[in-house]
């Protein structure tokens, strides 16, 4: 798994924090097209899950911050997926 820009890092530590319990983010090659990402909190961690860009697409940061913003928010599950189903470019919608 790669880096998380230093923004991203800083908003996952400050969640983890705030949370008291690890924030875990991992990117996913999923099969399906459509998914973009989910999010689950449990009484042991977060875990942030992202579909893997394809090669020169990097989409996924923004689908990590909307999932952090969302467990700061107080959700526990969300799924994030593009209502196209289309596998090209970036999400389109939640």
């Amino acid at each position: 798994m790669e880096p998380l820009p230093p923004r991203v890092e800083r908003k996952r530590a400050a969640l983890a924090q705030a949370l008291g319990r690890p924030v875990v983010v991992r990117g996913l090659r999923s099969p399906d097209p459509g998914w973009r990402g989910r999010l689950r909190v449990s009484r042991r961690l977060a875990l942030i899950e992202y579909q893997v860009a394809q090669h020169g697409f990097f989409w996924h940061i923004p689908i990590i911050e909307d999932l952090l913003a969302r467990a700061a928010e107080g959700c526990q599950e969300v799924e994030l997926r593009d209502p196209d189903g289309g596998g090209e470019g970036g999400p389109r919608g939640r």
